[in-house]
């Protein structure tokens, strides 16, 4: 593989509360650490407020996701096919919206 052209990802979620909150954060800091590996910088903001599950890329193209990323379903066990390529494994039912932000109108409040 050549280089990764991607240089910095902004990742803007919710904070878990109670006892999974030092599980995400511990979660967050390893994924971060693996993408400096790259050569990629993460960059995580809590909101409390938002709801949407969305990828949003600098060309202005936007990728909603409505059950988020997690839409693959669980293999049976670690041996399964799937276990480690995800384009085997099954999928939960969920909708994708691809969209340019040209055809899009921000709400003003």
């Amino acid at each position: 593989k050549g280089p990764c052209r991607m240089k910095k990802i902004n990742l803007l979620t919710t904070l878990e509360d109670g006892n999974g909150k030092g599980q995400q954060l511990s979660a967050l800091d390893d994924i971060k650490k693996s993408l400096m590996t790259y050569g990629v910088t993460l960059e995580i903001a809590f909101s409390n407020s938002i709801h949407d599950r969305e990828i949003r890329f600098n060309n202005g193209w936007m990728v909603k996701i409505g059950r988020g990323l997690d839409y693959f379903k669980k293999t049976e066990s670690r041996f399964a096919i799937g276990y480690c390529d995800y384009d085997l494994r099954q999928c939960y039912e969920t909708t994708v919206d691809i969209f340019h932000a040209k055809h899009t109108k921000a709400l003003s409040s």
